[in-house]
């Protein structure tokens, strides 16, 4: 992802989505091996639940989907020696509430479709999954998003887009956003109104 080689994220995408229907493939054969050994029990048989990871009751990711969600809204706002990253302020707990609580189900349905498609992404340009990458690696990738932002029919785009707002919006409603990043002191009385020096120009 180097600046001399111009990235093509149309035709990078399809290569990466290539990539993971492979991999996708490949990991159901062998449940297709053992579906077709126990046939004859399927009428006998409870229909078997897809593995999943398990989600915590109450909760819209996952383990590993908060986690990602986690190190992408840090690389946006990361922690310097002025005040703490998203992290810090959990912002993901604040992104994962408002998908939790919100009615469009087209909101909670980018989501639930981009994360995979980010570490899909994650790696081909890296050879790894977001979370693992570098900070400079998940710099670069996002980067290429926001250099794409106008392509708003890729699903990967429209969640940047959404990611940046809600960390953004999530970092600023907590005390590390608003007091020690921000610096705000609240609101204070004055003791007296000091004017300004400025009298204007003089009326003759």
């Amino acid at each position: 992802m180097g600046k001399s080689n111009p990235i093509d994220l149309r035709q990078d995408r399809r290569q990466w989505l290539k990539a993971s229907a492979t991999v996708l493939g490949a990991s159901l054969l062998p449940l297709f091996g053992a579906a077709a050994a126990e046939a004859p029990q399927a009428e006998t048989s409870a229909p078997q639940a897809k593995p999943t990871e398990a989600k915590t009751a109450g909760r819209f990711f996952t383990p590993s989907q908060h986690a990602l969600v986690e190190e992408l809204s840090e690389t946006i706002i990361p922690a310097d020696s002025h005040s703490g990253g998203a992290k810090a302020a959990k912002v993901a707990g604040y992104i994962e509430k408002i998908l939790r609580e919100t009615t469009d189900d087209s909101k909670k349905a980018l989501w639930r479709e981009a994360l995979p498609l980010i570490d899909s992404m994650s790696q081909h340009y890296n050879g790894k999954t977001f979370v693992n990458a570098s900070p400079e690696e998940r710099i670069a990738l996002l980067t290429v998003l926001s250099n794409n932002d106008d392509i708003t029919d890729v699903p990967e785009v429209r969640f940047f887009l959404e990611l940046k707002r809600m960390t953004v919006e999530g970092y600023y409603t907590t005390k590390i956003g608003i007091h020690d990043e921000l610096e705000y002191k609240g609101n204070r009385v004055n003791q007296e109104f000091v004017g300004c020096d400025d009298q204007g120009p003089a009326i003759t």
